[in-house]
């Protein structure tokens, strides 16, 4: 168990991310779900109402929009979000399929931005965080890491499965991390939702964190040739952009 310096940080943190879960929830409910007294929650959360963060309505309780604004401004003040916004665009126009820019944060792929296409299925959207290895994303972000740091990943956050499809042994998460630095190129062939699928391309800077940028949809719109080159050549084009206006 990690040692926190700051116990009530991290009881706001888990009461947060609880009240992230649903759309609003009592005190006796959080209580329970975090094994916490009625009391420690009621004023956890009369902090956060004071604080803008979270909203009471009828003695309950939902997130507000705080987090939101701070998320945005996090995410806006990064060069790589800026500079891919267009290719990502681009990509989505080209392939009429959603496309994502993933950078790598505590073990996972979060989704610092999504590109709609007009039709719309996808199941990420802005913020969505899955565990690195389920994604194509997530593994182009690991073929960047070093042998060390793929195993510090592995033995710290598991290899946990989403799908039957999901890599859940390290041998073999080590193969497919070579393959994907060979080609330039990683797949999601349902691993992180069944049924759905992505191609992925690393984004590789010098003086950025491990990024991706990858194009996802369903499995019957992501096969044969489209799969194999014509999604993966736009996919790179996109990902060497950035590259470029980065590195110019």
């Amino acid at each position: 168990m990690p040692d926190y310096p700051v116990g009530a940080v991290r009881t706001n943190l888990r009461i947060v991310a609880a009240l992230s879960s649903r759309t609003d929830a009592g005190v006796t409910e959080l209580a329970t779900e975090l094994d916490l007294s009625k009391g420690s929650v009621h004023n956890h959360l009369t902090t956060l109402e004071r604080l803008g963060v979270v909203v009471a309505e009828d003695g309950r309780y939902r997130l507000g929009l705080r987090l939101l604004d701070v998320g945005m401004q996090v995410r806006d003040g990064m060069e790589l979000y800026q500079t891919a916004r267009s290719p990502l665009a681009e990509l989505a126009s080209s392939t009429n399929e959603s496309t994502a820019l993933v950078v790598a944060e505590h073990g996972d792929a979060v989704y610092a931005d999504v590109c709609d296409a007009a039709r719309n299925d996808r199941r990420v959207r802005l913020g969505t965080r899955l565990p690195l290895h389920t994604t194509a994303a997530g593994k182009a972000v690991l073929a960047q890491y070093s042998l060390d740091e793929v195993e510090a990943y592995v033995e710290t956050d598991g290899l946990q499965r989403r799908t039957n499809r999901t890599i859940t042994d390290a041998a073999s998460l080590r193969d497919e991390l070579r393959t994907i630095t060979d080609r330039r190129l990683a797949y999601d062939r349902g691993e992180a939702f069944t049924g759905m699928r992505a191609v992925a391309a690393p984004v590789r800077l010098p003086d950025h964190p491990p990024a991706a940028i990858s194009v996802l949809g369903p499995g019957e719109r992501f096969s044969g040739k489209r799969l194999e080159e014509d999604l993966p050549g736009l996919v790179i084009s996109a990902a060497n952009q950035i590259e470029l206006t980065l590195t110019d």
